[in-house]
């Protein structure tokens, strides 16, 4: 029970912790920017938190996001490899 416990420890800091790096990282990559913190229709500057989700969700729509160029901006990349690195680290 403590294995389940523990690796499911691990999931949620892993997500919490890739969340916010693909956060900066979309946000800040010359190739990307302005996902989630934007311009409005008013011209004020918002944050968009439903385009950020929009990405994360896009490898489940799209089969690109699997491809070697797409990766940086695949969202599961980012937990699948936090996750691992927590696991180890436990271990």
């Amino acid at each position: 029970m403590d294995i389940l416990i523990n690796i499911l420890y691990n999931l949620l800091l892993a997500s919490i912790i890739s969340t916010i790096i693909f956060a900066l990282y979309v946000e800040l990559n010359p190739r990307m920017t302005n996902i989630w913190y934007r311009l409005n229709s008013e011209g004020n500057r918002t944050i968009q938190l439903g385009n950020l989700f929009e990405l994360m969700m896009g490898p489940f729509k799209y089969d690109f996001y699997w491809y070697p160029q797409y990766l940086d901006i695949n969202y599961f990349t980012y937990l699948i490899i936090i996750f691992i690195i927590l696991e180890l680290s436990i271990k």
